[in-house]
Order: C-alpha cells, then structure tokens, then sequence
C-alpha cells in the first residue's frame, strides 16, 4: 500500500495540537502515513489494530501510544462502540528542542520522549488511571490544555509496563533522503506562504530540476505540489478568519500569498466548501 506524507496544520497561537474526536466526529482518516511530528492518539474504548511499520498488534478495550517522528502507520481509532473517545495530540521536534529542553526539570522526559522514536504502547492499568486527564481536553482552553498536557506527559514518562515496538524504522531508512527533503519544503512554506513561492526556487534549494522537485513531492505525497501549497494557504485563512473577527476577505487573501480574489475564492471553496465571504459572515 502506498504510504502518504501527512501535513499537520499548527496554529500559530498554539504550541501543540491537541484534537477530541467522538463517534460522531471521527479523526480525518489517512490509510497509511508518516508525518515529522510526535504523535500521543488515546482510544477510550473499543477494539482495533495498532499498525506501525512492520509491526502489528491488535488492541481491546482502547489504548494510548506514543509514536516519535516519521514512523509510518495507519489510523488507530474505531467505531465498536458511540461512546468511543479518541484524543490525538501532536507536536513537531521544535517543541521539545526549543521549548522543553530549556527546563532541566524535564531532563527525564526528554529521555522518555526520545524511547518514542521506537513506538511506546502503555499498559490497561496506564490506560485506566490518565483516561480522566485525556477526556478533560475537550472542555479546557488553550492553557489548560498545555498544563495538562504536560502533567500527562510526566505521568505517562514514569508509569510501569511501557512496551518499545520497534528494533529499527526499515520504511524510514529506504525513504530517509527524500522525507528529509520534503521536511524542508514544509518548513520553508510554513514560514514563506504569505509570499510568492515558486516550485522553481524550491527545487534549485534541494539540489533538483523543477520536473525531479515535482516527480519527487507527488511520489512521497501522493499530491501536486501546486495542491498542496494551495491547500496549505486556505488552511492559514481559515485560522486568521477564525482568529480576527473584523478581517476583510481582502486582506486574508493577501497575507496567505493570493493575489487573485476570483482564483483565491475558488480554491478557499474547492477545500472548505464554501466562498470566502460566506465563510466569513458564519
């Protein structure tokens, strides 16, 4: 099955994403996939299969696992039960680097973040005891959701019965150079979307022509790179509609890199389903 590169959108006031999905409102799901960020998914209850790399193992009565970056799997949640939870958190390597690194307190956790790079699976006794902190986050604010976040974080570093799943990340190593590569265009579209990008610059960057720059982005991403960067624009949009109530459609499509109003509306409407104007009267 082919492995798709997952995109996680982070909102520029938030450190971490932290998502509650219920029955009614499942996880996006993506079949099989890797991303760069670290990756925490809590399943309330239920049955399913845990999917990492070559590795397999089926789950009873929900779960809560750890993965590291670039670890390819598939989606963890089911739909046995209308009063299944899932909690997905993610945070990308800045957070750690940059953030948590700067507290000497959290030198152990640092250590037990580092154990997900081979995948951890807790224990149904870890699972019953932090069930209570993983459903809170639905109803905490972005503040709470960091402070309990990070006690979750400690819990979880210092509990019994942690299983390591992988020896080695065999997918990682036969795709290492190109995800490496596709990392950059990430970040460099991150910090750059509100300015003109061209695919020709990026390609020059990475060492290729702009015919190898695109071959390469469809065949890790399963996606143009033209699409990709369109959606990724639409998505920093909607967060400044969401974020400014007093924001002109004008001015959103500026600072997300369009300058065309008729190709902006278009494309806001082909991924979120509705024009620009009406998105921002809702």
């Amino acid at each position: 099955m082919k492995m798709s590169y997952e995109q996680i959108y982070l909102e520029q006031s938030k450190s971490l994403k932290i998502e509650t999905y219920t029955y009614d409102s499942l996880c996006n799901t993506i079949n099989w996939h890797i991303h760069p960020e670290y990756e925490i998914v809590y399943i309330k209850n239920g049955s399913g299969k845990i999917q990492l790399d070559r590795y397999s193992q089926e789950y009873t009565d929900g779960c809560i696992i750890f993965l590291g970056p670039n670890i390819p799997h598939m989606p963890f949640g089911n739909k046995e039960f209308k009063t299944n939870v899932e909690v997905v958190i993610q945070f990308p390597e800045a957070f750690v680097t940059e953030k948590l690194i700067h507290f000497p307190e959290f030198a152990s956790m640092m250590k037990f973040i580092q154990k997900s790079t081979q995948g951890i699976i807790f224990s149904s006794e870890t699972h019953k005891k932090l069930s209570a902190a993983f459903l809170k986050f639905r109803n905490q604010n972005n503040t709470e959701k960091l402070l309990n976040f990070s006690q979750l974080l400690y819990q979880l570093s210092i509990s019994e019965g942690q299983k390591l799943i992988l020896k080695n990340n065999h997918s990682l190593e036969i795709n290492k150079h190109s995800l490496e590569r596709i990392a950059k265009v990430y970040q460099y579209i991150n910090k750059n979307y509100n300015k003109e990008i061209r695919s020709e610059s990026i390609a020059n960057s990475l060492g290729l022509t702009p015919n190898s720059f695109c071959r390469m982005f469809k065949s890790s991403t399963n996606r143009s790179f033209i699409n990709f960067l369109n959606e990724f624009r639409i998505r920093k949009a909607q967060e400044h509609f969401e974020n400014d109530k007093h924001v002109t459609v004008s001015e959103v499509m500026y600072q997300c890199g369009f300058n065309d109003p008729s190709y902006f509306s278009r494309q806001f409407k082909k991924y979120l389903g509705v024009s620009p104007s009406d998105y921002n009267k809702q």
